[in-house]
C-alpha cells in the first residue's frame, strides 16, 4: 500500500537542500581532514625520539592527491620531509638498530579521537551553513 505526503513548504525543503549541498563541499572535508590530521601529527612529535631534535621539525602534513577524490573523499597524510629519510629506520629499524616507533604508536593512541574531531568539524560547518536548523 502506498502512502501519499505532502510538502507543506517545498521551497524551504529546497533551499535547506542546497545549503547542505554546499555545507559538505570540498572545502568542509579538506577542514575536516586536516583536523583530524593535525591530532596525528601533534602525538607523533610527542612520541618521535629526540636525539637532535631535527625529527620532529621534520615531521609535516602532506595532501595525499592519489588517495584523494574531488569533492568527495580529502586525504592528507603525516609524513617527514625528504632531507629527514632516516626517521624510516628509526620507526622500522635496520639490522643493526633496534626500531624505536612512533608513527604507528601515535595512531592506535589518536584514531578515535582524530575521527571524532572529524565529525565534529563537519557537523559544525554543517550547522553553521545551514543555520542550525
Amino acid at each position: 500500500m502506498v502512502k501519499a505526503f505532502e510538502v507543506a513548504n517545498p521551497g524551504a525543503l529546497t533551499a535547506q537542500l542546497d545549503s547542505l549541498d554546499v555545507a559538505v563541499s570540498e572545502s568542509t572535508l579538506r577542514k575536516a581532514a586536516l583536523t583530524g590530521a593535525n591530532i596525528f601529527l601533534a602525538e607523533e612529535k610527542l612520541r618521535i625520539p629526540r636525539d637532535s631534535g631535527k625529527g620532529a621539525a621534520s615531521l609535516v602534513i602532506a595532501y595525499d592527491a592519489e588517495n584523494s577524490v574531488t569533492g568527495k573523499i580529502a586525504s592528507y597524510i603525516v609524513t617527514w620531509l625528504k632531507d629527514a629519510y632516516y626517521l624510516r629506520f628509526v620507526e622500522y629499524g635496520t639490522s643493526k638498530m633496534a626500531a624505536k616507533p612512533f608513527k604507528r604508536p601515535a595512531y592506535e593512541a589518536k584514531k578515535k579521537a582524530a575521527a571524532q574531531a572529524v565529525a565534529d568539524a563537519i557537523d559544525t560547518e554543517i550547522k553553521a551553513k545551514t543555520s542550525g536548523k
